[in-house]
Parts: structure tokens; sequence; C-alpha cells
């Protein structure tokens, strides 16, 4: 799945492919693959933007 993500550490806004997106035992959302930020190359500092958050709102809704 492509989601829409801000990078927490230069704040880039980039195109993600996550792969399967899920729920660990917290309710906290995990994705398949790591994001990495294209422009400095963090991984795991995403962000979702408002975008990703309407993504993963129709993903959790079953709309995906």
């Amino acid at each position: 799945m492509l989601v829409n993500l801000k990078c927490g550490q230069c704040q880039h806004i980039y195109n993600y492919e996550v792969g399967k997106p899920g729920m660990d035992k917290n309710y906290t959302l995990v994705f398949e693959n790591i994001p990495v930020c294209p422009k400095c190359g963090a991984k795991g500092k995403e962000l979702l933007t408002e975008l990703g958050q309407s993504q993963m709102t129709a993903w959790h809704l079953g709309e995906m």
C-alpha cells in the first residue's frame, strides 16, 4: 500500500510503499516495510500527513 508520509527528522513529504499495514497488540500502526526517507535516509522516523491519516482511516474501515 502506498502511503503519504512526512519524515520526522527532515520534514520531507513523500509516498512510500509500506506493504501491508497492521496493528500491534497495543493498537499501534505498524507497516510491513519500514519507511526510509528518500531525502535524508532516516529509518522509522515517519509521521502520517493529513493525506496519510485519511489513507489509514480508509484502510482501517476496510475501504482499501
